[in-house]
């Protein structure tokens, strides 16, 4: 056989198109093969590249302009409850007068005479403080349910999830901490 591009003799096949070359025109495939227009993708893959990146960078801008709000942080902030001021109250007045008696000079010790008042008020009770309960929480894990969450803590699943900024069509985030309500 000849080479397709001379009249020397043919020394192999091209790998892509099958032509027979001899070594002047070609080393594993031929010089049509070799050829910047030929072996250049189509216009096809160049277009497709082009929607690809143009689609990749209007995705990126979005999540720049509008990023995803991160587990738990769904911008519901729980206040506490507010707990009860103790402001100790004043010691009750008995009435009793203290009279030194003695001198300061290292004579007898001074006695302590207690004169009652005709009226002694009672004393007031001092009231007591009772410490608010340290909050219930519940780290989320998967095959969590509002209504399993809610069920194990004897509370309504409603309730659960509205006051942990959620509703129960929402499903339910893993990986969040839940207050639950008493």
């Amino acid at each position: 056989m000849r080479c397709y591009a001379c009249e020397r003799q043919d020394t192999s096949p091209c790998t892509r198109c099958g032509k027979n070359y001899c070594p002047d025109h070609g080393a594993d495939l031929c010089s049509s093969c070799l050829d910047p227009v030929v072996a250049a993708p189509s216009s096809a893959a160049f277009r497709i590249a082009l929607f690809a990146l143009l689609g990749v960078s209007v995705l990126a801008l979005w999540l720049l302009v509008r990023p995803p709000s991160l587990p738990g942080g769904g911008g519901v902030v729980l206040e506490p409850d507010a707990t009860p001021d103790f402001t100790p109250g004043l010691t009750p007045d008995t009435g009793e007068t203290l009279t030194p008696t003695g001198s300061a000079d290292g004579g007898p010790q001074p006695t302590v005479t207690l004169i009652p008042d005709d009226q002694t008020p009672a004393p007031t009770p001092v009231p007591t403080v009772t410490p608010t309960p340290a909050p219930i929480e519940h780290l989320v894990v998967s095959g969590d349910t509002w209504s399993g969450v809610a069920e194990q803590y004897d509370v309504d699943a409603e309730t659960l999830a509205s006051s942990n900024g959620y509703s129960v069509d929402e499903v339910l985030p893993l990986g969040v901490t839940l207050i639950i309500p008493r």
